[in-house]
């Protein structure tokens, strides 16, 4: 069992068919937490409670996710998108790393059928990561081309 950082294959697959919609306003995305012994990577398809964190304050499912909104830089051809830092308030946790994704997807999947909990990226942490009590905050980097935590070019 592995987290494997990346955007998720199924995701890529879903932007050609205009499932997330990623504007002020829009879809609704969130962050979920996930302990060393989850098995997330680029072959994630959705929302799984399978090595999710449990811990006092918690909730399975996590949190919602405020979206900067989209932007692209012509120069290097990279369009991205990004969110607010996710700050899960007065938990007590461990968590090794996350999965954000799509809680009100806007379309059907390519098979037609609506998409549940469709997933855009997992996250390592790169070590196991505390909280006793206190805030747990997953601090994205910058809303640009080079560091969003979505990136596509």
């Amino acid at each position: 069992m592995s987290l494997s950082q990346s955007l998720c294959t199924s995701f890529k697959q879903q932007l050609l068919l205009a499932v997330h919609d990623f504007r002020v306003g829009g879809d609704t995305f969130k962050i979920a937490l996930y302990t060393g012994n989850a098995s997330l990577g680029p072959g994630t398809t959705a929302y799984t409670s399978d090595g999710e964190v449990t811990g006092t304050g918690y909730t399975a499912g996590g949190i919602a996710l405020t979206s900067l909104g989209t932007g692209a830089n012509a120069t290097s051809m990279v369009a991205f998108a990004d969110f607010v830092d996710a700050v899960f308030s007065g938990v007590t946790l461990t968590a090794r790393g996350a999965l954000i994704y799509n809680s009100t997807p806007s379309a059907l999947g390519p098979d037609g059928n609506p998409l549940v909990n469709p997933a855009v990226c997992v996250l390592d942490f790169g070590a196991e990561r505390s909280a006793v009590g206190q805030d747990f905050t997953v601090q994205f980097p910058a809303a640009d081309a080079t560091n969003a935590i979505v990136r596509i070019g």
